[in-house]
């Protein structure tokens, strides 16, 4: 076994800014935690400063968005900022604190996620057999694995078959589709706590993802 990496994440908002800012290592020391970090993007959202929270971001991030573009996403997503804003506000005492997480490698590749809880570390992600749900994408890559693994085999002994060539054409058509979405960093957006996520693919279809204990999963699908 080998330790891959130590990550360090805040639940509900600015997950991906708090884990990217530690990375880009920010001149304030304030914002070297991630608690500090999500105080200095909760007053970026106050201060509606589309460019304190830019700052935020690691340099490999900055590099595939330009602050055009962020100022841009920033004023569409202007309404959720209050939202973001009373999620911060109440975090209760046991989520206020960051999350220690890890990540290790065994032997065929198989890659677990572990986080760490008052009862010590345990796997919350990446047993062999179970899929990677940790994010909305792994997730999403998941469901596209499970809709591509369908077979008619399967199927014969409780649908018709007309039914079962329309529907395996429809799978294959929305594994297709999910597939590309994914390719566009825009497609998954988030609610204000960051308990749920969305991806819109295929020309207006939706997928509604949802936190839970044991990572993210598929609500609505659309």
């Amino acid at each position: 076994m080998k330790i891959l990496s130590t990550d360090i994440s805040v639940p509900l908002v600015g997950l991906a800014l708090i884990a990217l800012g530690l990375s880009s290592g920010c001149a304030a020391s304030a914002k070297r935690s991630p608690q500090g970090l999500r105080e200095a993007y909760a007053a970026a959202l106050r201060a509606d400063d589309p460019d304190a929270a830019y700052a935020l971001l690691a340099p490999e991030v900055q590099a595939r968005t330009d602050i055009e573009s962020f100022r841009e996403r920033w004023a569409r997503n202007g309404d959720r900022h209050h939202d973001t804003l009373e999620a911060i506000d109440d975090l209760d005492d046991d989520r206020q604190g960051a999350v220690i997480t890890g990540t290790t490698t065994h032997e065929g590749g198989v890659v677990i996620h572990w986080a760490q809880t008052r009862a010590g570390f345990l796997v919350v992600d990446g047993l062999p057999g179970i899929p990677d749900t940790s994010t909305p994408t792994s997730a999403a890559r998941a469901l596209v694995a499970a809709l591509r693994s369908i077979s008619a085999v399967q199927l014969e002994r409780v649908l018709a078959t007309t039914l079962i060539e329309r529907l395996g054409e429809d799978w294959n058509a929305r594994a297709d589709a999910i597939e590309a979405a994914l390719t566009d960093p825009g497609a998954i957006t988030y609610s204000g706590d960051n308990t749920r996520a969305m991806l819109r693919y295929g020309g207006g279809r939706l997928i509604t993802f949802e936190q839970t204990p044991q990572g993210w999963r598929v609500s609505d699908l659309r």
